[in-house]
């Protein structure tokens, strides 16, 4: 359960994500559509980078590499006059949280940092706040779901929340706790989904990064194991909370457990129910065909 968390309505800094913009760029262009929608004012900022938390939880990007390369983005987003950061993707999410706590809260590290920016002419200004994209649309699911024209009811829908969302800053999980996430369920009853159960829902995709570079088949093993679980629920769709996640049971989903069950980002069926063409918002990038979900929602392929 979320404690004293202010979630941004407003001047949002959307912090793009290296995964979603190589595999998924749909998911961005969902979001965009979903917020303009919404009259949201954000910035599209082409000058900040990667996060790097990929390198950075594989052994890869040095943590004072981390540190310097997010202290930029940090003075990035204070220049822009929408300057709350909002990100797409849980990674992001956890490793922004965790450069700002480890910059104002390690004096070393702080120094170090401090010297980098100045060797580009910048400094450190804590960011305004960060969250990710999830909050902010739980957080307006009342106008969204009376904004919509497409319905959602029927659909059967598990979901799957981003480890690096719930069980690192497992204190400031804005519905439900860490053990049991509720964000994307009430985002998708909100709309009119059912939400079904199964046994696995607080299981890893098998994503693991350092363990996908060096062992896949273990990351491998712990995916079959949750579509397993997934199957026995029969859904018509699972929603997902990160373009890793997404990525991880929609491209490896048949070939582990020879199924096809549409995956889709929670702002791709928010975006579809809100009118959006799902050539539009990318939905041909998926793997598992997502056409059986859209005739149950009425959908022109």
């Amino acid at each position: 359960m979320t404690r004293n968390k202010r979630i941004p309505q407003d001047d949002l800094y959307l912090f793009k994500s290296c995964v979603t913009g190589s595999l998924y760029p749909g998911i961005e262009i969902s979001i965009r559509y979903v917020l303009d929608r919404l009259g949201i004012t954000y910035v599209d900022d082409p000058r900040h980078s990667s996060c790097s938390g990929f390198g950075y939880h594989t052994g890869i990007v040095p943590l004072r590499t981390n540190l310097a390369l997010n202290a930029r983005n940090f003075s990035l987003a204070a220049e822009s006059p929408c300057n709350n950061i909002v990100c797409t993707c849980p990674t992001s999410y956890g490793n922004l949280r965790e450069c700002q706590a480890l910059i104002e809260h390690d004096g070393a590290l702080k120094e170090q940092t401090d010297a980098v920016l100045a060797s580009t002419g910048r400094k450190y200004v804590p960011p305004v706040s960060i969250s990710h994209i999830s909050e902010i649309i739980l957080s307006r699911i009342g106008e969204i779901a009376a904004k919509a024209i497409l319905p959602t009811a029927g659909i059967r829908a598990v979901t799957h929340h981003g480890c690096h969302y719930s069980k690192i800053f497992y204190e400031d999980v804005s519905a439900g706790d860490f053990e049991r996430p509720e964000v994307l369920d009430n985002i998708a009853s909100g709309l009119g989904c059912e939400i079904v159960e199964y046994s696995e829902r607080s299981l890893c995709c098998g994503m693991g990064f350092h363990h996908t570079v060096l062992d896949r088949e273990y990351p491998r093993a712990v995916l079959k194991r949750k579509i397993g679980s997934i199957l026995e629920a029969s859904p018509d769709v699972i929603i997902t909370q990160c373009p890793g996640c997404t990525f991880n049971l929609d491209y490896y989903q048949e070939s582990v457990a020879g199924s096809r069950i549409p995956v889709l980002y929670f702002s791709e069926l928010i975006a579809l129910a809100l009118g959006a063409r799902p050539a539009d918002i990318g939905l041909d990038m998926h793997a598992v065909p997502v056409e059986p979900l859209l005739a149950k929602m009425g959908v022109e392929p």
